[in-house]
């Protein structure tokens, strides 16, 4: 990806409105496929929330909003457009770091819902948000995806070793994570591998 493919993205602009928050969470420009890979992502994840859980209404409610959002978030972030939109030049690192904290939000409902509250939980799950999000976003273009994998393995194996994973949603926290280590930091691919990258 060149700052000129950048540029070029750059007059593709938000719409005004409501649908220029659409346009923030899926990409300026994202087209009907873009938007039906989200909206399944979504609906997928909505299952999962709904389906797996053995929980009362409100708690079971509330998880199907997160794991709905988490799943339309990462492949939103996995679309062209997205992605795209997400590594802009302007401001980005800023931007990233203002994401990852806000990633704070669902992991913390999550862990007040799903794991009684645990203090201690929290606070190693979001030090190994902020280490492996600046793992990734450490790391030279071309080995982001592989940093990212290794940010998962490296938190889900710490997680184990520290507070164990409980069988309830136990796939919570690698869709999370996944989310924010290989869809959301690492940046765009260039078309062509020799391409160098900004």
């Amino acid at each position: 990806m060149t700052e000129s493919d950048f540029e070029n993205n750059a007059r593709v602009r938000p719409r005004r409105g409501p649908a220029g928050l659409i346009d923030r969470y899926l990409g300026p420009g994202a087209g009907s496929v873009d938007r039906l890979r989200v909206a399944l992502a979504a609906l997928g994840g909505a299952l999962l929330g709904g389906l797996t859980v053995d929980a009362t209404l409100a708690p079971r409610l509330v998880l199907i909003a997160l794991t709905a959002e988490i799943c339309a978030g990462l492949m939103a972030a996995l679309n062209h457009p997205g992605k795209i939109w997400i590594h802009r030049p302007a401001g980005r690192n800023g931007r990233q770091a203002l994401f990852v904290a806000a990633q704070l939000i669902p992991l913390a409902v999550f862990i007040w819902l799903f794991r009684a509250a645990d203090t201690g939980l929290l606070l190693t799950t979001a030090g190994l948000l902020a280490a492996g999000s600046a793992v990734v976003a450490l790391t030279p273009w071309r080995w982001q995806r592989a940093a990212g994998l290794i940010a998962l393995l490296a938190v889900m194996f710490a997680v184990q070793e520290l507070h164990g994973l409980t069988a309830a949603a136990a796939w919570f926290l690698p869709l999370f994570y996944a989310r924010v280590f290989l869809a959301y930091l690492p940046a765009p691919l260039p078309d062509d591998p020799q391409m160098p990258q900004q």
